[in-house]
């Protein structure tokens, strides 16, 4: 197994810190590039987005992304959902950002701890599933994703989000991934769990979806909700200076994110994810031939620190997350 582009990733991270400002601080005209939208900026005698970081991370996308376009934004008031479509020609990349909790209409929705059945024996969070759905915006997300990739049919489709975002990009992800053929890459920063354990076993059978779930080590978000409720994805754990990666739930599954480990609201924050990421290029440790190797469980295992893992406590139910 493979871990994401690093650079794909240290971009989505910055789009999804971005789209706390976007509507706030700054929009884009849809046919203003990056590149010339920042030149623009920097003439302005009075900058509009006052965070250093979230400037610093504008200037950043725009180096790297510099034809990167905003095709579309959305903001609706009955829900509070915010989500931006994003298109990067140089990346030959389209990106679904969901903005997180900001407002009493978001952790109403994160509150709402009720399933929905979304299917057979699949069952989500009825919040999300609620602020994802309603005024048809799935079905519009999913209409734009569609004309973006008919237009483009080599791009890459990738959605991502933090916090609340995190969990609608999953929710996303999953439901499209089984309405187009295209590869969906789904990255979310500080996930609370989504859904039941059936939504898990479904979720790892689409072939054409893949989930990095990135966290904090400590971060409160992570541990909720508890009951009946399952993580899904390759865990990217971020510490202060290094990282953990856990494919196939090779956690221990009761305590990596329960309240016990995971308690630290200080760490739910997104320019602190955005931080520690940026010290852990894992394009820069090297494997050496033959000392890391994947078992009949896909767990890596590791002898040369090209990644790092945490081993499973022995006897613990791999299933019971």
């Amino acid at each position: 197994m493979s871990l994401p582009d690093f650079k794909d990733t240290c971009d989505l991270a910055r789009l999804t810190m971005l789209v706390y400002e976007y509507g706030k601080s700054f929009t884009i005209d849809k046919n203003l590039n990056l590149e010339t939208f920042v030149g623009n900026l920097e003439k302005e005698e009075v900058c509009p987005i006052k965070n250093e970081l979230r400037m610093s991370v504008i200037k950043d996308l725009s180096k790297t992304s510099p034809h990167g376009k905003v095709h579309k934004f959305y903001s609706v008031d009955s829900t509070d959902l915010q989500v931006g479509i994003t298109i990067s020609e140089t990346h030959k990349r389209i990106s679904v950002v969901f903005r997180g909790s900001e407002s009493k209409y978001d952790w109403y929705y994160d509150l709402s701890l009720f399933k929905i059945n979304l299917h057979d024996d699949v069952w989500v969070h009825g919040g999300f599933y609620r602020q994802l759905h309603n005024e048809d915006m799935y079905d519009k997300l999913k209409k734009d994703v569609e004309e973006l990739l008919d237009e483009n049919p080599d791009y890459q489709v990738y959605v991502t989000g933090h916090s609340l975002g995190a969990a609608l990009s999953t929710l996303f992800g999953y439901e499209l991934s089984k309405e187009i053929q295209n590869d969906i890459v789904v990255i979310s920063f500080a996930s609370p769990r989504v859904g039941n354990p059936a939504f898990r076993t479904r979720f790892d059978e689409q072939e054409n979806l893949t989930h990095y779930r990135i966290s904090n080590e400590k971060d409160i978000i992570t541990a909720a909700p508890m009951i009946n409720f399952q993580h899904v994805g390759t865990n990217i754990c971020l510490k202060k200076d290094t990282y953990d990666v856990f494919y196939n739930y090779s956690y221990n599954t009761w305590f990596q994110f329960s309240l016990f480990n995971c308690w630290k609201v200080s760490e739910h924050n997104m320019d602190l994810y955005y931080n520690r990421l940026i010290k852990c290029d894992w394009t820069k440790k090297s494997c050496i031939e033959d000392e890391c190797s994947e078992n009949e469980n896909d767990e890596l295992i590791t002898q040369c620190g090209c990644q790092t893992t945490s081993s499973v406590f022995p006897g613990e139910d791999m299933n019971d997350d």
